[in-house]
């Protein structure tokens, strides 16, 4: 058994095992030496192309311009899902962002 060298009793408690050291890993990470679970795979995101799906949809929809807050509210995606599709939406070549007030996401020509 461990001994408890905090101040602090929780802190021991509340600290998984091997945490001890202060190295910390992004969350959803896999401990060193175990495998990741294949759906933890960074690829296998399938709300991603469902996400980029339904803003189009919106896009098309409003035959003009909406901004992040708008799509944000109309596909009852959360802002940061919203964000990510516009990006991955953006780097296909299928929307443009504008500057006006806000930032507007626009359909592009092609």
């Amino acid at each position: 058994m461990r001994e408890n060298r905090s101040a602090d009793p929780w802190s021991a408690f509340l600290a998984p095992p091997g945490r001890s050291d202060g190295a910390r890993r992004p969350p959803g990470a896999a401990p060193a030496g175990e495998p990741r679970p294949p759906a933890a795979e960074p690829a296998a995101e399938p709300g991603g192309e469902d996400a980029c799906r339904r803003v189009l949809a919106q896009l098309r929809s409003a035959n003009g311009p909406l901004s992040l807050e708008q799509l944000h509210h109309a596909t009852r995606l959360g802002l940061l899902e919203v964000a990510d599709a516009v990006d991955a939406l953006r780097a296909r070549g299928q929307v443009a962002v504008q500057r006006e007030i806000d930032e507007v996401v626009r359909l592009t020509e092609g």
